[in-house]
């Protein structure tokens, strides 16, 4: 026989059933914006000012290294050239704002040396951009080249970056509306288990791709350069082999951040369900 309370308890109200609709759209949008916002946000990562000089300039130093970075006989070259500066200071590439003295090659790799050349390349050339950069440098033609462009490298500078993080916080801004919809539309436990599965959803492709690349950038890679008979494939390669170790590390980190949350959200509810669904007969 029922109990008393159990009669005079008013009967539940069903979910309305666009709910399930709204909350199925909103998921669904939160999913492609939470998707572009980790990539995003990797972008931006990857092009703040010292992971980017640090790409500038091993990119720079590979493409003017004919022989590797650790050949010494560039090197041997620079000595001869100090040797005969009469202020012991040597422009190795004429026009650029790069200069070597005679205390930059003490106890300096050959390697560690072209990364500090480059450096004073890279650094304007982040901050300012090509034509800042262009700006400062007295060769008209080659100032001329600069400002046409550098490239892919143009992704590496401040004023990408700012944009980049501009629209990191635009689209962060719009998966917190998004996530608080899909709260509201959810129902008891699904408030966890909805944005930890659009969460692990959105995170765990970007940490697989980011995760493989930074596999295959541990191994070894040749320190020279490869030959004509490579052809692009080839010197793609070379550049990505020494260019990954640099960026995976600052794509990573909200990838696995992410997926983490939401597989805590989501064990979270399971648990809660079990606990809840365990003590309801004793409630009754």
């Amino acid at each position: 026989m029922e109990s008393l309370n159990e009669v005079m308890r008013p009967p539940k109200r069903p979910r309305p059933y666009w709910h399930v609709d709204a909350k199925w759209i909103s998921g669904l949008l939160l999913l492609v914006a939470l998707s572009l916002t980790l990539f995003v946000n990797s972008l931006a990562a990857m092009t703040a000012e010292e992971p980017a000089v640090e790409t500038i300039s091993m990119t720079m130093a590979l493409l003017t290294s004919r022989n590797g970075l650790d050949d010494e006989t560039e090197i041997a070259a620079f000595r001869q050239q100090l040797q005969q500066s009469p202020d012991r200071v040597f422009q190795p590439f004429p026009g650029l704002p790069v200069t070597i003295r005679e205390a930059d090659l003490v106890g300096v790799a050959p390697r560690e040396l072209r990364l500090r050349l480059w450096r004073q390349f890279a650094r304007p050339l982040y901050r300012d951009g090509a034509e800042g950069l262009a700006a400062q440098i007295e060769d008209p033609e080659m100032a001329a080249g600069l400002s046409a462009g550098v490239g892919p490298l143009a992704l590496f500078s401040l004023e990408a970056h700012e944009t980049l993080r501009t629209a990191r916080n635009l689209l962060a801004l719009v998966c917190l509306l998004l996530l608080a919809l899909l709260v509201l539309f959810s129902f008891r436990f699904g408030r966890l288990v909805s944005p930890g599965v659009v969460m692990a959803a959105a995170a765990l492709p970007g940490w697989l791709v980011v995760t493989l690349l930074g596999l295959a950038a541990q191994r070894e890679m040749s320190s020279t350069p490869p030959g004509e008979e490579a052809g692009i494939t080839g010197m793609a390669n070379y550049l990505a082999g020494h260019l990954l170790p640099l960026l995976i590390p600052h794509a990573k980190g909200l990838y696995g951040l992410c997926l983490m949350a939401g597989l805590i959200l989501i064990g979270g509810a399971v648990v809660g369900s079990l606990i809840w669904r365990l003590a309801r007969p004793a409630r009754r």
